[in-house]
């Protein structure tokens, strides 16, 4: 071991150290002059090769790497090496090595802060010099092949040392002050590019986190996220923020990092906190190096020393404080710095961006619930069948969209006003719809009077509001709330409760007004169906007339009608056009009215001039309807029931489907009575026979599609209480 004792080593502050050694005048050496000009030209160089190796950023193991090249090419030294101070295991590890290869240490070399002259000189905080190891106890050989001198440069930034650059030489008298300025130089270089290089990852850090803060929608997950990004990027030991709800109070609080006591000070009651409202109220970023020692000290509680330094910032909406970020205790530092600063107000930019990100968020997604509501309210109300049940969904509603401990609702009888009676009181609360009877009468009736909200504090913890139902054509009752303290001067949830009030009293009269229209709807209904027998009943007094001056056919239309609308029904017509067709069949023959009875009641042929006569019915017949709205649509029938597939009919002989459906299907029911029926020159055809002639004539005289439709009903029984077998 070297030889105890304090020679052959010297401490100092950042000047220039002077080695314990003869002092050597230039007479007696004039040899030395030449040595030292190139020696400093040689230091010259290094300063400039290291400024320009770390004029970019570069990450803090790079910069040491290249700064220890350079130092090794400048002084050839045994070997040149950076050891970096670990705050958290308190010891020095090996960043950066260069030499020759006997002197080399392994990369996870690590060295006590208590031993050796590196350790010394990160004790005193200065550089330390030693031409002769041999009569220094402090040093300590790292390798088996001992160095005889050695120099140790701290890296001192605001009163820390952050590591230390070693030489060693295998010779005696190495280095002199020279040296020492030079790399006292060339180490406050390396500091700032490691302050750089810190400063530029942490922005990128932050800014990266920025943009994940950015995609947050929660208000409470902001505030959380925005701890834990505030930690990391000041490099804080805790993080506590806080954030006004849109009532106005400090409702959300988040934290990162542990710190019990600081936690337990500012969360109790924060917007009453000194220490809050100062960071609230500032207009910029506070700085503390000692919380202890200002004026929030009573207020904040520090049971870590570490944490006693501080830097804060509000973040702030429009010109308005909405929340506070306070970091304590800079790790590795003894306070925080400019460039904490700087980051500070970026992130407070960042923060603020989120949070009114957060907060457009939820009142787009309170608006869309509370439309929603209100929307489901309106068609619900629109549904009721009583004012009960409508009142119900109301005071549901309101209790919901309100936050309410309870809702309730007053509603007068229909057509009533407030001196009318009551047709229902409804309360709502956790437990559901109950009838209630703490409905607070004054003020129902103090709404009412005045048309306005009006509003009562019970307590400190909540509030009474009740709100009018009334349009200027009447006054439908009035709803009241239990709500939270304060809520009601909030300008968006006073408007959403008074545009329910709105909406409910609209969706209120609307309901009355279309249960009357279903009540006149119904009565007008009846009163349809009345005229509707009325007219079944006139039609078939009048061709019972018909049938009297023709009693061969009496009883046909009747008869027709049936197997017609029977037969319509089957081919995909409605209920209402079939009926159509049925009166259709009845008054087909109404224009025989104009002929006159000596051709009606010939019993022989007609001649050529009295058929021509016989052929004008249907079109007397549809003068003699037309203009009646009852039987508009019975017209195709009595106007075309003579027109035959083929063309060959009257009165305008049309062809295949130019002939309406209900003419077509007509034709083939009347055929199919007429030839079934017993007639004065005739009796009624056999079944069969009847079926086979309409099959003969199906494309001929009558609709394919309507003889099969009439196979098949008949072979079903549907015509059996019609004609005879």
């Amino acid at each position: 071991p070297p030889a105890a004792g304090m020679r052959g080593w010297f401490a100092r502050g950042r000047q220039p150290a002077q080695a314990e050694r003869p002092q050597e005048t230039p007479a007696a050496q004039p040899g030395k002059q030449p040595g030292r000009d190139k020696r400093h030209a040689a230091h010259l160089d290094l300063l400039k090769e290291v400024a320009s190796s770390l004029s970019s950023v570069l990450d803090q193991p790079v910069a040491a790497q290249l700064v220890v090249n350079a130092v090794q090419r400048a002084f050839d030294a045994a070997r040149t090496f950076i050891l970096v101070y670990d705050t958290e295991r308190r010891d020095f590890a090996l960043q950066a090595i260069a030499g020759k290869n006997d002197f080399l240490l392994p990369p996870s070399c690590r060295l006590s802060s208590q031993k050796g002259l590196p350790g010394k000189a990160y004790r005193l905080g200065a550089s330390l010099l030693v031409n002769d190891t041999r009569q220094d106890a402090d040093y300590l050989e790292l390798t088996e092949h001992p160095c005889l001198s050695e120099l140790v440069v701290p890296f001192v930034q605001r009163n820390r040392v952050k590591g230390v650059l070693v030489l060693d030489e295998f010779h005696t008298d190495a280095f002199d002050s020279a040296d020492i300025s030079v790399l006292e130089s060339v180490s406050e270089q390396l500091l700032n590019a490691w302050e750089r290089a810190n400063y530029h990852q942490r922005l990128t850090d932050l800014i990266q986190s920025g943009i994940t803060l950015s995609t947050i929608l929660d208000p409470q997950t902001a505030i959380q996220q925005v701890a834990e990004i505030a930690q990391k990027a000041l490099a804080a030991r805790f993080v506590f923020v806080t954030l006004l709800d849109q009532e106005g109070s400090l409702a959300r609080i988040a934290s990162a990092g542990a710190a019990p006591g600081i936690l337990r000070s500012l969360k109790k009651t924060p917007e009453k906190n000194p220490l809050i409202k100062a960071t609230l109220n500032a207009k910029q970023i506070m700085r503390l190096r000692d919380v202890r020692k200002s004026g929030y000290a009573a207020h904040v509680r520090i049971e870590q020393a570490a944490c006693r330094n501080m830097i804060s910032f509000p973040i702030r909406l429009h010109q308005l404080s909405v929340g506070a970020v306070l970091a304590f205790g800079k790790i590795g530092e003894p306070s925080f710095s400019e460039s904490d600063e700087s980051l500070a107000e970026l992130m407070a930019s960042l923060s603020a961006a989120s949070i009114e990100n957060t907060w457009l968020y939820q009142e787009l997604r309170s608006t869309l619930n509370n439309a929603t509501l209100l929307h489901q309210m309106g068609i619900r109300i629109l549904q009721a069948d009583s004012l009960r049940s409508a009142a119900e969904t109301i005071a549901q509603t309101a209790f919901r969209l309100g936050h309410a401990s309870v809702a309730g609702i007053v509603l007068f009888q229909s057509g009533q006003n407030s001196g009318g009676g009551i047709e229902a009181r409804i309360e709502v609360d956790e437990g559901g719809v109950e009838e209630g009877n703490q409905h607070p009468e004054s003020m129902i009736r103090q709404a009412i009077e005045t048309g306005q909200a009006i509003i009562i504090s019970d307590d400190r913890f909540a509030s009474k509001v009740c709100i009018p139902l009334r349009t200027a054509h009447r006054t439908s009752g009035a709803l009241w709330l239990d709500i939270p303290e304060g809520r009601w001067y909030n300008s968006r949830y006073a408007a959403s409760l008074q545009t329910l009030a709105q909406q409910a009293t609209v969706a209120l009269e609307r309901m009355i007004l279309l249960s009357e229209t279903r009540d006149q709807a119904s009565r007008l209904e009846a009163a349809y169906g009345e005229l509707e027998i009325t007219y079944d009943q006139t039609l078939a007094a009048l061709m019972s007339a018909l049938d009297a001056r023709d009693r061969e056919t009496e009883g046909h239309s009747s008869r027709v009608g049936a197997i017609a609308a029977c037969l319509g029904k089957e081919m995909g017509l409605s209920s209402a056009q079939a009926k159509a067709m049925e009166r259709g069949a009845l008054l087909h023959d109404i224009g025989k009215i104009g002929i006159s009875d000596s051709i009606l009641l010939k019993t022989g042929s007609l001649d050529e001039h009295e058929w021509g006569a016989m052929r004008q019915h249907p079109t007397i017949g549809t003068r003699i309807v037309t203009g009646i709205p009852f039987l508009e649509e019975s017209l195709p029938i009595i106007r075309c029931h003579h027109e035959r597939w083929n063309g060959s009919g009257y009165p305008d002989g049309l062809t295949g489907e130019q002939i309406p459906l209900q003419a077509r299907i007509f034709a083939v029911a009347d055929a199919f009575d007429a030839l079934l029926s017993n007639r004065p020159y005739r009796r009624g055809v056999p079944t069969g026979d009847v079926l086979a002639y309409l099959r003969e004539q199906s494309g001929i005289l009558f609709d394919p599609a309507v003889i099969k439709v009439l196979e098949k009903l008949f072979s079903e029984g549907k015509f059996a209480d019609l004609v005879r077998a």
